[in-house]
């Protein structure tokens, strides 16, 4: 089958369930596709924290937010591997508490100090392993960044995002906003951890640097 859903809800079909305000431009063709935003970190110590979690399970994340999908999880299922999120390449641990934004008192001192002074609001926030050999196709999350806000990533291994056609390397120690409202794909030859979050607002996208394409 084609994927399909339907894209306000955004690709995991949650609606406005974990959100918090948005304010901002909504329309990703406003935005550039990558942006450095200059905020720095160490990488290693928020691995220390990602591997210090307890029992990470990623069937976790479906399991307990399923009762809050706005289409039936087999459904969302099935559209996840044929995209190429199967759960033996793609596993997401959420480190808020489930239905807020809260961060889980299990995170290590470092990332949430970190992620809890941030310049902006965040929301959403999750760890993703993704496994080697991982590889999406083209797809977009959403259409409107009015509900979801505006996609951060904080790499913990270099990571990879081809936006239609323009490949984007992202590398660890820095912060970078990703346009997922525009058709692109995920890629790792080697497993990569990922920690990705929402932002509520789009001033360090407009304050950041314009990533170049590869």
């Amino acid at each position: 089958m084609a994927y399909s859903f339907e894209k306000s809800y955004d690709i995991l079909p949650l609606g406005d369930f974990e959100t918090i305000p948005v304010i901002g431009d909504p329309d990703p063709l406003s935005f550039p596709d990558v942006v450095r935003l200059g905020i720095t970190y160490d990488p290693e110590k928020i691995r220390e924290d990602y591997f210090n979690l307890p029992d990470m399970n990623g069937k976790d994340h479906f399991i307990k937010r399923a009762k809050y999908f706005k289409q039936p999880i087999r459904k969302t299922m099935e559209m996840f591997d044929e995209l190429g999120f199967s759960m033996d390449k793609y596993i997401v641990f959420p480190i808020r508490k489930i239905g807020t934004n809260e961060l889980i008192d299990e995170l290590g001192e470092y990332t949430r100090f970190f992620l809890e002074r941030f310049p902006v609001n965040l929301f959403r926030q999750q760890f993703a392993l993704a496994k080697g050999g991982f590889k999406t196709s083209l797809h977009e999350d959403h259409t409107s960044f009015k509900v979801h806000g505006y996609r951060l990533f904080i790499p913990i291994d270099t990571a990879y995002i081809d936006i239609e056609d323009r490949s984007y390397e992202m590398l660890p120690g820095d912060c970078y906003f990703v346009n997922v409202g525009k058709k692109h794909s995920g890629r790792t030859d080697k497993d990569r951890i990922l920690l990705m979050c929402q932002m509520d607002n789009e001033r360090l996208i407009r304050e950041g640097v314009e990533v170049k394409p590869l």
